[in-house]
């Protein structure tokens, strides 16, 4: 399996997660050249921006250590496109970045709020 369809199983666990908490799914996967954002949900008024990370094991390092300042820039950057698409504009249409972080087999799923 390549490490694309292990990122799409993944994401498909935390669209089933965040779903369970009401949260609707908007896109998948949605790339720029420069930026990607694995899901955008909604959950009522708000987009969210979700990053999703995985790890096999615990033991190496944590989850949340693997996402550098550069990548949130990525995502902050293709999320702005992506609403400026949708003829939404950044400064008046409500929404966050989190971060779902995924870890070992059975998984543990870690779901962080307004995480950058």
């Amino acid at each position: 399996m390549s490490t694309r369809d292990v990122g799409t199983d993944y994401e498909e666990v935390a669209i089933r997660h965040l779903s369970q908490f009401g949260l609707e799914l908007v896109a998948q996967n949605y790339r720029l050249n420069n930026g990607e954002i694995d899901i955008i949900m909604r959950d009522d008024e708000f987009f969210i921006f979700v990053e999703v990370k995985y790890r096999a094991s615990a033991a190496f390092a944590d989850v949340l250590e693997q996402i550098s300042a550069k990548q949130l820039q990525r995502v902050r950057h293709a999320a702005r496109v992506w609403l400026a698409k949708h003829q939404l504009s950044e400064h008046t249409t409500a929404c966050r970045f989190d971060i779902i972080a995924i870890t070992g087999h059975p998984f543990n799923i870690e779901w962080l709020k307004d995480a950058f």
